[in-house]
């Protein structure tokens, strides 16, 4: 696993509700540093599971969105 710093970060869930979709869900990660632009294009049949947590240096907290 690799961490990647970048400047922007957007995270798209788009669900897919139309006849015949191939899948039920399609995510968009899109990130950005500098000039340099990055997308990862991913689908499931199954919701995301989406986590909000805080690091406050001692032990990870799971925060409400």
């Amino acid at each position: 696993m690799s961490i990647i710093k970048t400047e922007k970060l957007e995270i798209e869930i788009q669900k897919q509700v139309m006849n015949g979709a191939a899948c039920n869900y399609f995510i968009l990660i899109k990130s950005e540093k500098g000039k340099k632009n990055s997308l990862k294009i991913m689908t499931s049949s199954h919701k995301p599971i989406i986590k909000y947590t805080e690091d406050n240096g001692n032990i990870v907290v799971k925060k409400n969105n």
